[in-house]
């Protein structure tokens, strides 16, 4: 028998087929009507079979799950269905009707666990999912500090231009000196009047402690500037419009450095610390971010091959008759392919090998972003390497030659 989930936010649809593919039952799992959906199920496979019912596998496209974790601690074994690939069998399943219901993606799970080409779920331990949840936190208030910066630089570009080109571009409007300033002088005609001691005690508060007066003094000419300015009552309520979109980048970046700094810890106790830091150009949250997606179970990635499609820089080859394309592989882990590619890109600054082999690649008509993506297809290798034998980064091991071969052209 093969047992399938498809998780809803108010409720579990359960599935359950014979090896021949007849239908044996369904039930749905109601979260408001049960305080134990694990039992729930466990008893659902009971009622067909009372003596093996923990033998039953049972197939789900989200490993996140409580449930998860429930069935794990109980002995049964649970298969992971990637998404994508369900998606496509759904597509298949219904070719020539149009109804799709969770019942009947349940019983699709359990069908394509049926086929047999789907591994068991190799959970990670508690310390890397810990640090997966604190990795993916981190990268999306990055995002949200990037978008609630440009929010306030077109702010600042609609009636203060002044503002949004006072600092250098190594600067920006994320830095404290910048957003304490801001926060001094909202407005033109507040800017104009603001003295070279209030600049200068402003930014002594967020931190610059060399050249303050010369800072001050160039910031006290730059806004007293003659420019095009409202009406001072228009003018007035952009500034006020700007101080919120200014509190929410002060909200934004405090809670970056916050995860920064607990991404950072907790990567430090993991034992994978050593090797991942190892490499060239990874430091703490770029590695954090691949050990995340990776995860520390010792039997999911059984082949370097197998993790480099995983994390999707490995080309896909689609050939029929006498014609044949190589194209990107996009069903894959767009977060560990993300943190590949910068990866690489950081490791050409580090690593002779590997700007060797991009200069190669280029040389031999790839593209920016195909090369990285080799590279990023060879850093997967040697960590997969260097993860199961505990070895750090070796150089002369990882590019051990100059020259492409043929297959990697």
């Amino acid at each position: 028998m093969y047992g399938g989930i498809d998780w809803a936010h108010r409720w579990l649809d359960c599935a359950l087929v014979h090896r021949d593919g007849s239908r044996l039952g369904h039930r749905r799992i109601v979260y408001a009507e049960t305080t134990d959906p694990v039992a729930e199920y466990l008893g659902f496979l009971r009622t067909y079979n009372q003596t093996r019912w923990q033998a039953i596998p049972t197939a789900i496209e989200d490993p996140n799950l409580l449930i998860v974790d429930g069935l794990l601690a109980r002995g049964v074994e649970i298969v992971h269905i990637d998404a994508t690939s369900a998606s496509r069998a759904r597509q298949a399943a219904s070719v020539g009707r149009d109804v799709k219901s969770d019942k009947g993606d349940a019983f699709l799970l359990a069908e394509m666990l049926r086929s047999g080409s789907h591994a068991t779920l190799r959970q990670s331990s508690p310390q890397a999912r810990a640090l997966r949840v604190l990795a993916l936190a981190q990268s999306a208030a990055t995002a949200n500090r990037s978008r609630a910066l440009l929010a306030l630089r077109a702010s600042l570009n609609s009636y203060f231009p002044a503002a949004a080109t006072a600092w250098p571009s190594t600067m920006g409007l994320g830095h404290r000196q910048a957003r304490a300033v801001l926060a001094l002088a909202p407005a033109p005609g507040i800017a104009a009047t603001v003295s070279r001691s209030a600049l200068a005690h402003a930014l002594r508060e967020a931190g610059r402690f060399r050249t303050v007066d010369d800072e001050a003094e160039r910031l006290h000419l730059h806004f007293r500037r003659p420019a095009l300015r409202f009406d001072s009552i228009v003018e007035q309520a952009r500034a006020d419009e700007m101080l919120g979109l200014l509190a929410d980048v002060n909200h934004a970046c405090t809670r970056v450095d916050d995860l920064t700094e607990r991404v950072s810890a907790a990567f430090a106790e993991h034992p994978f610390h050593r090797i991942i830091t190892s490499f060239p150009g990874i430091g703490d949250i770029l590695g954090s971010r691949i050990l995340a997606e990776i995860g520390d179970s010792e039997h999911r990635f059984k082949t370097p091959r197998a993790l480099r499609a995983y994390a999707g820089v490995a080309p896909v080859t689609w050939a029929s008759g006498t014609s044949a394309r190589v194209t990107m592989r996009y069903a894959a882990n767009s977060y560990l392919r993300q943190a590949l590619i910068k990866a690489a890109f950081c490791m050409l600054l580090r690593s002779p090998g590997a700007k060797s082999y991009y200069e190669i690649r280029r040389q031999r008509g790839s593209s920016h972003f195909t090369s990285l993506r080799a590279i990023g297809a060879r850093i997967a290798s040697s960590l997969h390497h260097c993860l199961q034998h505990q070895l750090p980064y070796d150089e002369t091991a990882a590019w051990p030659y100059t020259e492409l071969r043929a297959e990697e052209c």
